[in-house]
């Protein structure tokens, strides 16, 4: 493969000195080789023009749902268990192959057209296959897996028995964890409220057999906490220690209504949070304290959850959102720009246990590159870097995407999946799953 050389770029680097300048860097075989300030173009290289745009680290998201991709506007406002119960779980019933492929594609397509090359993403609970199928296809660098529902009182159309469900999810883990460089299987019970405590263990176990990502919902919704402290009798995160479920490839998404010894059990477990705060305002299940989580020491990242509780996959509008809530609970300074653009980049990498791997630029580290433009009003005259991302940028302004330095959108257009067919199968397989409901 010849080497890439992106020059007069105002490179971001997230590195140990959060160094930000002017320069040049190049990449070959997937692997970031070089940055300074002017690199010389070597023969028969490929040179891209950064234009005075911001080269960024690819952008991380720690919770998606690409299996509700399609459900967009058709689950607004209503409170986590009412959408789950009324809208989602009925409509995740009705995928088939087909509409469940046109889902993850679409939602690939647009997060990677976004800026994002990472994701950890939660499907439903058949055909994943089909899920990992398209992940490859799009070259997005991707954690996964069917998501985990044994309880029959409390999983509606989803129920599946344990003993299935397990042997479904070695099935995955024999057929695509690891298949390529760029896929893991992640291991992903719902929710306590969905999972007996035999299928909790067994999950744990599969994480410890195979060294999977346990990623699970825990403590978003005040209904969803005091149901679970009904029936065990401890608190989300209590219980899910309780049963040794915590541990240091734990990702817990939302985690808004954590005790305090919760979050000391999660610091000390060195447990992740996926923090995805449209979808915690859009279901009114709260605000998470994230200023105070990180100054304790947690492991935090960011997603945007699903397209019906968001409704946009952008990691811009994410970050910029994060930064905003932190400051009316803990004033002004609280969540700087650049402590909030770190939660998509090097955050991200550190709870998915890849920060050795991806999350900044750097010599040696995975070619997951982007270009953010500044030609748009918005950030067209704003000099620093990381209050334009965070404050006046959006996926918008993203022009090109390299995945392991394989380009996946080149000046704005997908490389990898035709936008206008991927849209328009989108819309004819959402009719047709609604027609099935």
């Amino acid at each position: 493969m010849r080497s890439t050389l992106i020059r007069n770029g105002i490179l971001v680097t997230m590195n140990t000195k959060r160094q930000v300048f002017k320069g040049d860097l190049r990449f070959k075989n997937g692997e970031i080789i070089g940055l300074a300030k002017q690199l010389n173009p070597q023969s028969n290289e490929n040179i891209v023009d950064a234009h005075d745009g911001f080269v960024i680290p690819g952008l991380i998201q720690t919770h998606t749902h690409l299996c509700q991709i399609l459900f967009r506007g058709l689950a607004d406002d209503l409170e986590l268990l009412d959408w789950l119960k009324k809208r989602i779980w009925p409509f995740e019933h009705a995928h088939n192959r087909d509409s469940l492929g046109a889902s993850a594609r679409l939602g690939l397509m647009e997060m990677q057209l976004l800026g994002t090359t990472s994701v950890l993403d939660m499907g439903t609970v058949r055909l994943h296959e089909v899920v990992f199928a398209e992940a490859q296809k799009s070259g997005m660098r991707y954690w996964g897996g069917n998501c985990l529902m044994d309880r029959k009182d409390s999983a509606g159309p989803l129920y599946r028995p344990t003993l299935d469900t397990i042997a479904y999810c070695e099935k995955l883990i024999r057929e695509w964890h690891l298949k390529t460089p760029l896929i893991q299987y992640a291991i992903s019970p719902r929710f306590v409220i969905s999972c007996t405590e035999e299928m909790l263990v067994k999950a744990r176990e599969l994480q410890d057999k195979h060294g999977l990502i346990f990623h699970t919902h825990a403590s978003e919704n005040k209904s969803e906490v005091a149901l679970v402290k009904k029936r065990t009798g401890m608190n989300n995160v209590q219980y899910l220690k309780h049963i040794g479920c915590l541990n240091e490839k734990a990702v817990i998404a939302h985690g808004i209504h954590l005790s305090k010894s919760e979050v000391r059990a999660m610091i000390k477990a060195r447990s992740g949070l996926a923090h995805c705060p449209s979808s915690n305002l859009k279901l009114a299940s709260g605000i998470a304290h994230i200023t105070d989580y990180l100054r304790q020491g947690m492991k935090i990242g960011i997603g945007a959850d699903g397209a019906p509780c968001n409704n946009m996959m952008d990691p811009f509008v994410e970050v910029r959102l994060a930064a905003l809530l932190q400051k009316p609970i803990f004033g002004p300074r609280a969540l700087c720009a650049r402590e909030a653009f770190e939660l998509a980049t090097l955050g991200g990498a550190k709870v998915l246990g890849v920060e050795e791997q991806i999350g900044s630029l750097e010599p040696g580290k995975r070619a997951d590159i982007v270009i953010v433009r500044r030609d748009h009003p918005t950030l067209a005259t704003v000099e620093d870097p990381y209050s334009a991302l965070v404050y006046s940028c959006s996926g918008r302004d993203v022009s090109d995407v390299w995945i392991d330095g394989h380009a996946i959108v080149r000046k704005g257009k997908h490389q990898k999946f035709n936008q206008k067919n991927t849209i328009m199968n989108a819309r004819l397989e959402l009719k047709k799953l609604i027609h099935r409901l």
